[in-house]
Parts: structure tokens; sequence; C-alpha cells
């Protein structure tokens, strides 16, 4: 999601973004639902595949698994976003 359409859904609905690491990927990444408060990065898909594009694979760097919830703030590969 580029950062204007996340600014516009967070005008929209009042949701935010949370801190997951900037390596972290998934299919509906790469999509724009405005009017959504769900984004991909709450990690609340139970179909959703996440990779770590450092690794391009189901874990990151440290061989845990790269999913919203463990890729963030505090985890030794974590990169924030600029």
């Amino acid at each position: 999601m580029s950062e204007l359409n996340i600014l516009n859904n967070e005008a929209e609905t009042g949701a935010t973004t949370s801190g997951v690491c900037r390596r972290l990927r998934t299919k509906t990444s790469f999509n724009t639902y405005l009017g959504s408060p769900h984004f991909w990065e709450d990690g609340d898909s139970t179909t959703a595949v996440y990779w770590c594009i450092d690794t391009m694979g189901a874990a990151g760097p440290d061989d845990s698994f790269a999913h919203p919830h463990q890729c963030r703030q505090g985890r030794g590969c974590f990169r924030p976003r600029d």
C-alpha cells in the first residue's frame, strides 16, 4: 500500500498501520482497499502467506517466522519504514 493510500485510508476510517518491518511482504500488501479498516500489517488474515524479502522465504535472517506479529521493533533483523 503506498504511503498516500495509507494516509487516505487513515483519514477515512480512523485506522492506523502498525510498525512491521519494511522487508515483510504478502500478496495483499500490493493492493489498496480504501475504506477498509483492515491492513495486511495487522496479520489478521487466516489465508495470507508472508515472506521476508531478504531471505525470500517464510523465515527472516534470524530463522524466525516472517509474520506481522513477529516482524516488529525489537527483533534483530527489524528495519523500520523510512
